[in-house]
Parts: C-alpha cells; structure tokens; sequence
C-alpha cells in the first residue's frame, strides 16, 4: 500500500493522552493504545537517573505527507528525543482489506500505483518476540548478548481453535503471552533473531516465536540514530 504507515510511538504512560492530543491535531482519527513496559537493565536507568515506569503503546496510521511532518514536529514539539521520553517508529503498510478499511485507517487516502517499495530497503526493523509468560528476561537476555539495546514488552493472551490449542508445536497459544518489540538497525537483525530461537526459542522454556517488520524512520532513539550518523 503505497504511502501508507503504521507508526508505533511508545511513551510514559503519563505522557500517552498528551500524544495522543497531539495525533489528534495532526489529523490522524485513527489510534489505539495499550499498556506496556520497557525492559531496560536497572544498571542502565541508573546510569540515566532514569525509574522505571509503565509505558503506554499507541499505534497510529498515516500518510507518507503526515508521517514526514509528524516525525519532525515529535522532536521539536513533543520532545520525544529527551532521554526516556520515548521513541516512535514508521512501519510502511503493504495492503488494506479494502475500500472502507482505508477509509478508516486514513480518511481522503489514495493509494497511488506504482508506489510500492523495497521492503528490504528500509534501514530499520522491528524484532518481535511471542514467548511464555514470565520469558522476557531469557528473550531480553539472548537479544543483548547479540547486540540488542533493549526492547518493550506487551502482555497478550493467544487465540486459537480449539483443536489446535495445545497442539501447535507444543506451544499452549491460547495462554497468557509477552510480546517484546525490539528494534534494531537491519545489518544487526538476523544475529538478534538466530540468538533468540537459539537461546529462547521453541525447545526452551520461553517458547520463543520470532519475526520481523520493516521500519521505514525512527525517531527518539538516539542509541541507533547517533551509531548511524557516527558510522557514516
């Protein structure tokens, strides 16, 4: 789907209703937001005079013209670069499930032909991890022995038919689950995927199911964005 994104922002809870706010005048109509923690290594938040702190995930679609304005004015309006402030991400979308489902996503949105991109171009990307509740320290652990920074974990509980419940790999989907989101830059995501199933995978205790998506931009995570600019 050209031009169209899913950005993902994660934030302090207490800063979620003024993004939110925020989403809103930038006529994005369509957010949701969930609960979540981070998983940063108290030795880190100490060395940050950082607490930790619930975080609050809200997820937003847009177009490419909102997302490039939005993506600016997140760091010189909302400030999301300031240490423990948050981060966002752009997700870019491939396909809506029709008409009214765009309509909905993003309003006035046309899609334009031809506009389709190299998923594999984008500089970023989104690690996600579904392991057994109580995991996230094995995953988080496996992740930064490859070179992950850190990551944002979200409690779930799986969904499934019935017959397949307690048959998919040994996997009970329909239990409580942790979904951790981690994001890295993409020439370091297969050594952080292959230490996680090695280490946090199916034949653990953590159960581990790993993919990945592509992230086109990523704002207020100066760890990536400052490696970027000192490589270049």
């Amino acid at each position: 789907m050209g031009g169209l994104y899913c950005m993902i922002t994660i934030v302090r809870r207490e800063l979620g209703e003024r993004f939110m706010t925020f989403y809103k005048k930038n006529g994005i109509r369509t957010h949701m937001a969930s609960l979540c923690n981070g998983t940063a290594q108290q030795k880190t938040l100490d060395y940050l005079g950082l607490e930790k702190t619930e975080k609050i995930m809200i997820t937003s679609f847009l177009t490419d013209e909102t997302r490039k304005k939005v993506s600016h004015d997140l760091v010189s309006k909302m400030h999301i670069d300031v240490p423990g402030n948050g981060i966002a991400m752009s997700i870019p979308m491939e396909s809506v499930g029709g008409k009214s489902a765009l309509e909905y996503l993003a309003p006035g949105h046309e899609p334009k032909k031809g506009a389709e991109r190299d998923m594999n171009a984008t500089p970023y990307t989104l690690i996600v991890a579904i392991a057994e509740s109580g995991s996230t320290d094995t995953v988080m652990d496996a992740a930064r022995s490859a070179g992950a920074r850190g990551g944002t974990v979200v409690h779930a509980k799986g969904t499934a038919n019935d017959k397949i419940t307690n048959s998919f790999f040994g996997v009970t989907v329909a239990s409580e689950k942790e979904m951790i989101y981690i994001v890295s830059k993409r020439a370091d995501r297969d050594i952080i995927m292959k230490s996680i199933m090695e280490k946090a995978g199916m034949n653990t205790d953590a159960k581990a199911v790993v993919f990945s998506l592509p992230v086109d931009s990523v704002v207020g995570l100066r760890s990536l964005t400052d490696a970027e600019v000192s490589e270049e």
